[in-house]
Protein backbone atom coordinates (compact mmCIF):
# COMPACT_ATOMS: atom_id res chain seq x y z
CA UNK A 1 0.00 0.00 0.00
CA UNK A 2 1.13 3.43 -0.71
CA UNK A 3 1.14 6.61 1.37
CA UNK A 4 1.20 10.29 1.18
CA UNK A 5 0.99 12.43 4.00
CA UNK A 6 -0.66 16.08 4.25
CA UNK A 7 0.31 18.86 6.49
CA UNK A 8 3.47 19.32 8.67
CA UNK A 9 4.21 20.96 12.23
CA UNK A 10 3.08 20.97 15.28
CA UNK A 11 -0.79 20.86 15.43
CA UNK A 12 -1.70 20.68 11.87
CA UNK A 13 -2.68 17.26 11.56
CA UNK A 14 -1.78 14.43 9.59
CA UNK A 15 -3.98 12.22 6.61
CA UNK A 16 -2.25 9.15 5.32
CA UNK A 17 -3.52 8.67 1.75
CA UNK A 18 -3.04 5.24 -0.16
CA UNK A 19 -2.70 6.12 -4.63
CA UNK A 20 -5.98 5.78 -4.78
CA UNK A 21 -7.03 8.91 -3.38
CA UNK A 22 -8.37 6.88 -0.47
CA UNK A 23 -7.82 8.29 3.12
CA UNK A 24 -5.94 5.08 5.09
CA UNK A 25 -5.80 6.77 8.68
CA UNK A 26 -6.05 10.25 10.36
CA UNK A 27 -4.18 11.40 13.39
CA UNK A 28 -6.37 13.04 16.32
CA UNK A 29 -4.76 16.95 15.42
CA UNK A 30 -6.57 16.31 12.16
CA UNK A 31 -9.13 14.97 12.99
CA UNK A 32 -10.14 17.82 15.05
CA UNK A 33 -9.29 20.67 12.60
CA UNK A 34 -11.97 18.91 10.82
CA UNK A 35 -14.39 18.35 13.19
CA UNK A 36 -14.96 14.75 12.52
CA UNK A 37 -13.91 11.48 14.85
CA UNK A 38 -10.87 9.98 13.11
CA UNK A 39 -12.37 6.62 12.80
CA UNK A 40 -14.76 8.41 10.12
CA UNK A 41 -12.22 9.75 8.11
CA UNK A 42 -10.51 6.24 6.97
CA UNK A 43 -11.83 4.83 4.14
CA UNK A 44 -13.29 8.38 2.26
CA UNK A 45 -11.38 10.14 -0.48
CA UNK A 46 -9.08 12.34 0.14
CA UNK A 47 -10.99 14.91 -2.16
CA UNK A 48 -14.35 14.38 0.16
CA UNK A 49 -12.27 15.13 3.44
CA UNK A 50 -10.29 17.99 2.40
CA UNK A 51 -12.33 19.30 -0.30
CA UNK A 52 -11.61 21.15 -3.32
CA UNK A 53 -8.52 21.24 -5.06
CA UNK A 54 -7.44 17.61 -2.80
CA UNK A 55 -7.42 15.31 -5.31
CA UNK A 56 -4.20 17.31 -6.58
CA UNK A 57 -2.43 15.48 -3.11
CA UNK A 58 -3.36 12.15 -3.82
CA UNK A 59 -2.12 12.65 -7.59
CA UNK A 60 1.42 13.96 -6.03
CA UNK A 61 1.05 10.63 -3.40
CA UNK A 62 0.57 7.98 -6.10
CA UNK A 63 3.00 9.50 -8.44
CA UNK A 64 5.64 9.63 -5.82
CA UNK A 65 5.40 6.37 -4.88
CA UNK A 66 6.04 5.36 -8.48
CA UNK A 67 8.82 7.57 -8.94
CA UNK A 68 10.33 6.28 -5.59
CA UNK A 69 10.89 3.08 -7.21
CA UNK A 70 12.83 3.98 -10.73
CA UNK A 71 14.60 6.27 -8.67
CA UNK A 72 15.94 3.71 -5.96
CA UNK A 73 17.04 1.74 -8.95
CA UNK A 74 18.90 4.36 -10.78
CA UNK A 75 20.52 5.57 -7.48
CA UNK A 76 21.65 2.31 -6.68
CA UNK A 77 23.30 1.20 -10.22
CA UNK A 78 24.98 4.39 -10.42
CA UNK A 79 26.92 4.06 -6.91
CA UNK A 80 27.42 0.34 -7.67
CA UNK A 81 29.40 1.66 -11.02
CA UNK A 82 30.85 4.54 -9.11
CA UNK A 83 32.39 2.74 -6.51
CA UNK A 84 33.14 -0.67 -8.42
CA UNK A 85 33.68 -0.12 -12.18
CA UNK A 86 37.07 -1.82 -12.53
CA UNK A 87 35.60 -4.98 -10.78
CA UNK A 88 32.82 -4.28 -13.39
CA UNK A 89 32.44 -7.16 -16.20
CA UNK A 90 32.13 -4.99 -19.47
CA UNK A 91 28.75 -6.95 -20.29
CA UNK A 92 26.99 -6.26 -16.45
CA UNK A 93 28.01 -2.71 -16.83
CA UNK A 94 26.11 -2.66 -20.08
CA UNK A 95 23.33 -4.18 -18.34
CA UNK A 96 23.35 -1.54 -15.59
CA UNK A 97 23.10 1.23 -17.98
CA UNK A 98 20.65 -0.24 -20.08
CA UNK A 99 18.42 -0.27 -16.84
CA UNK A 100 19.58 3.18 -15.69
CA UNK A 101 18.21 4.15 -18.86
CA UNK A 102 15.06 2.49 -18.98
CA UNK A 103 14.45 3.73 -15.49
CA UNK A 104 15.16 7.22 -16.50
CA UNK A 105 13.02 7.22 -19.26
CA UNK A 106 9.92 6.12 -16.75
CA UNK A 107 10.69 8.80 -14.67
CA UNK A 108 10.45 10.94 -17.32
CA UNK A 109 7.04 9.54 -18.40
CA UNK A 110 5.74 9.97 -14.82
CA UNK A 111 6.38 13.66 -14.81
CA UNK A 112 5.03 14.18 -18.22
CA UNK A 113 1.63 12.08 -16.69
CA UNK A 114 1.72 14.83 -14.02
CA UNK A 115 2.28 17.73 -16.15
CA UNK A 116 -0.54 16.40 -18.61
CA UNK A 117 -3.09 16.06 -15.83
CA UNK A 118 -2.65 19.66 -14.71
CA UNK A 119 -2.82 20.84 -18.48
CA UNK A 120 -5.73 18.85 -19.34
CA UNK A 121 -7.97 19.67 -16.10
CA UNK A 122 -6.72 23.42 -17.02
CA UNK A 123 -7.63 23.22 -20.63
CA UNK A 124 -3.35 24.43 -21.61
CA UNK A 125 -2.39 21.13 -23.26
CA UNK A 126 -0.20 22.19 -26.15
CA UNK A 127 -0.38 19.73 -28.95
CA UNK A 128 2.79 20.09 -31.82
CA UNK A 129 1.15 18.24 -34.64
CA UNK A 130 3.82 16.90 -37.70
CA UNK A 131 3.10 13.62 -39.87
CA UNK A 132 3.08 10.57 -38.17
CA UNK A 133 3.61 6.91 -39.63
CA UNK A 134 1.59 4.50 -37.39
CA UNK A 135 3.34 1.59 -38.50
CA UNK A 136 6.71 2.76 -37.54
CA UNK A 137 5.28 4.12 -34.45
CA UNK A 138 3.78 1.05 -33.44
CA UNK A 139 6.63 -0.76 -34.18
CA UNK A 140 8.68 1.38 -31.53
CA UNK A 141 6.58 1.24 -29.17
CA UNK A 142 6.68 -2.60 -29.20
CA UNK A 143 10.44 -2.33 -29.56
CA UNK A 144 10.40 -0.64 -26.60
CA UNK A 145 8.31 -2.35 -24.49
CA UNK A 146 10.07 -5.72 -25.23
CA UNK A 147 13.09 -4.79 -23.45
CA UNK A 148 11.39 -5.02 -19.95
CA UNK A 149 8.82 -7.81 -21.04
CA UNK A 150 10.80 -9.76 -23.48
CA UNK A 151 7.71 -12.58 -23.55
CA UNK A 152 5.97 -9.72 -25.81
CA UNK A 153 4.47 -11.33 -28.86
CA UNK A 154 2.57 -8.37 -30.57
CA UNK A 155 1.81 -8.22 -34.55
CA UNK A 156 1.42 -4.65 -36.06
CA UNK A 157 -1.30 -5.20 -38.95
CA UNK A 158 -1.77 -1.06 -40.50
CA UNK A 159 -3.81 -1.13 -43.72
CA UNK A 160 -2.18 -0.34 -47.00
CA UNK A 161 -5.14 2.31 -47.25
CA UNK A 162 -3.59 4.48 -44.01
CA UNK A 163 -1.58 7.56 -45.05
CA UNK A 164 0.46 9.35 -41.85
CA UNK A 165 -2.04 11.23 -39.44
CA UNK A 166 -1.15 14.75 -38.62
CA UNK A 167 -0.67 14.22 -34.76
CA UNK A 168 1.92 14.99 -31.50
CA UNK A 169 4.04 12.19 -31.78
CA UNK A 170 5.00 12.32 -28.68
CA UNK A 171 1.57 12.20 -26.99
CA UNK A 172 0.60 9.57 -29.18
CA UNK A 173 3.44 7.06 -28.58
CA UNK A 174 2.27 7.82 -24.85
CA UNK A 175 -1.15 6.47 -25.63
CA UNK A 176 -0.27 3.74 -27.43
CA UNK A 177 2.52 3.02 -25.28
CA UNK A 178 0.27 3.04 -22.10
CA UNK A 179 -2.29 0.74 -24.19
CA UNK A 180 -0.01 -1.83 -24.89
CA UNK A 181 1.72 -1.84 -21.29
CA UNK A 182 -2.26 -1.94 -19.97
CA UNK A 183 -2.50 -5.33 -22.36
CA UNK A 184 0.48 -7.26 -21.30
CA UNK A 185 -0.41 -6.57 -17.46
CA UNK A 186 -3.81 -6.86 -17.21
CA UNK A 187 -4.27 -9.68 -20.44
CA UNK A 188 -1.21 -11.82 -21.92
CA UNK A 189 2.20 -10.43 -23.51
CA UNK A 190 1.15 -13.20 -26.29
CA UNK A 191 -1.32 -12.90 -28.85
CA UNK A 192 -1.44 -8.87 -29.03
CA UNK A 193 -2.29 -7.14 -32.23
CA UNK A 194 -1.82 -3.76 -32.70
CA UNK A 195 -4.29 -2.89 -35.91
CA UNK A 196 -4.71 0.32 -37.85
CA UNK A 197 -7.15 1.02 -40.41
CA UNK A 198 -9.90 3.64 -42.24
CA UNK A 199 -12.61 3.99 -40.09
CA UNK A 200 -15.78 2.50 -42.08
CA UNK A 201 -17.99 5.60 -43.13
CA UNK A 202 -15.50 8.03 -42.26
CA UNK A 203 -12.33 8.10 -44.53
CA UNK A 204 -11.50 10.92 -42.88
CA UNK A 205 -10.42 9.39 -39.72
CA UNK A 206 -8.09 6.52 -38.82
CA UNK A 207 -9.07 3.84 -35.81
CA UNK A 208 -6.57 1.96 -33.83
CA UNK A 209 -7.15 -0.80 -32.09
CA UNK A 210 -4.99 -2.55 -29.36
CA UNK A 211 -6.62 -5.72 -29.13
CA UNK A 212 -5.10 -8.83 -26.24
CA UNK A 213 -6.05 -12.34 -25.99
CA UNK A 214 -6.31 -12.53 -22.24
CA UNK A 215 -9.70 -13.20 -20.10
CA UNK A 216 -11.07 -9.64 -21.06
CA UNK A 217 -12.80 -7.27 -18.77
CA UNK A 218 -15.33 -7.87 -16.53
CA UNK A 219 -18.64 -6.52 -17.41
CA UNK A 220 -19.09 -4.21 -14.11
CA UNK A 221 -15.61 -2.78 -14.32
CA UNK A 222 -16.15 -1.82 -18.54
CA UNK A 223 -18.27 1.53 -17.79
CA UNK A 224 -15.46 2.66 -15.07
CA UNK A 225 -12.19 1.92 -16.91
CA UNK A 226 -11.47 5.51 -17.93
CA UNK A 227 -12.24 6.90 -14.50
CA UNK A 228 -9.21 8.14 -12.82
CA UNK A 229 -7.56 5.93 -10.20
CA UNK A 230 -9.53 3.01 -10.90
CA UNK A 231 -7.39 0.02 -11.39
CA UNK A 232 -8.41 -3.56 -12.06
CA UNK A 233 -7.89 -6.68 -9.20
CA UNK A 234 -7.14 -8.94 -12.38
CA UNK A 235 -4.01 -9.22 -13.61
CA UNK A 236 -1.01 -7.56 -11.86
CA UNK A 237 -2.40 -4.35 -11.00
CA UNK A 238 -0.15 -1.38 -10.20
CA UNK A 239 0.98 2.21 -11.10
CA UNK A 240 -1.14 5.43 -10.48
CA UNK A 241 -4.42 4.38 -11.61
CA UNK A 242 -4.49 7.10 -14.57
CA UNK A 243 -3.26 6.14 -17.42
CA UNK A 244 -6.26 5.26 -19.13
CA UNK A 245 -7.78 8.63 -17.76
CA UNK A 246 -4.65 10.50 -19.20
CA UNK A 247 -4.89 8.51 -22.90
CA UNK A 248 -8.29 9.54 -23.36
CA UNK A 249 -7.68 12.71 -22.48
CA UNK A 250 -4.75 13.18 -25.50
CA UNK A 251 -7.13 11.24 -27.60
CA UNK A 252 -9.91 13.86 -27.88
CA UNK A 253 -7.27 16.73 -27.49
CA UNK A 254 -6.63 15.52 -31.24
CA UNK A 255 -9.92 15.53 -31.89
CA UNK A 256 -10.28 11.90 -31.64
CA UNK A 257 -12.40 8.78 -28.84
CA UNK A 258 -10.78 6.23 -27.11
CA UNK A 259 -13.30 3.05 -26.43
CA UNK A 260 -12.65 -0.14 -25.37
CA UNK A 261 -14.82 -3.64 -25.69
CA UNK A 262 -14.41 -6.74 -24.00
CA UNK A 263 -16.98 -9.73 -25.16
CA UNK A 264 -16.94 -12.46 -22.77
CA UNK A 265 -13.77 -14.81 -23.30
CA UNK A 266 -12.27 -12.95 -26.28
CA UNK A 267 -10.22 -10.54 -24.51
CA UNK A 268 -10.17 -6.72 -24.65
CA UNK A 269 -9.69 -4.45 -27.66
CA UNK A 270 -9.15 -0.35 -26.73
CA UNK A 271 -9.57 1.42 -30.14
CA UNK A 272 -8.47 5.37 -30.54
CA UNK A 273 -9.45 7.19 -33.29
CA UNK A 274 -7.38 10.28 -35.05
CA UNK A 275 -9.15 12.53 -37.53
CA UNK A 276 -6.86 12.83 -40.99
CA UNK A 277 -7.57 16.70 -40.55
CA UNK A 278 -5.14 18.32 -37.68
CA UNK A 279 -7.20 19.47 -34.51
Amino acid sequence: MTTGSTGSGAGTGRIVVDSGGTVLEADDAAAERLGRPAAELAGRSVSDVLGSGADGIAVVAAVGHELRSPLTSIRGYTSLLLNRWEKIGDADKQLMLGQINHDAERVTRLINELLDISRLETGRLTLTPRWVSLPELAQSVVTSIRATSPDLEAEVAVGADVPEVPADSDKIEQVLTNLVENAVKYGSPKGLRIEAELVAGSPGAVAVTVRDAGEGIAPEDLPRVFDRWFQREHGRPNGTGLGLWISRGLVEAHGGQLTVASPPGEGAAFTFTLPLASP
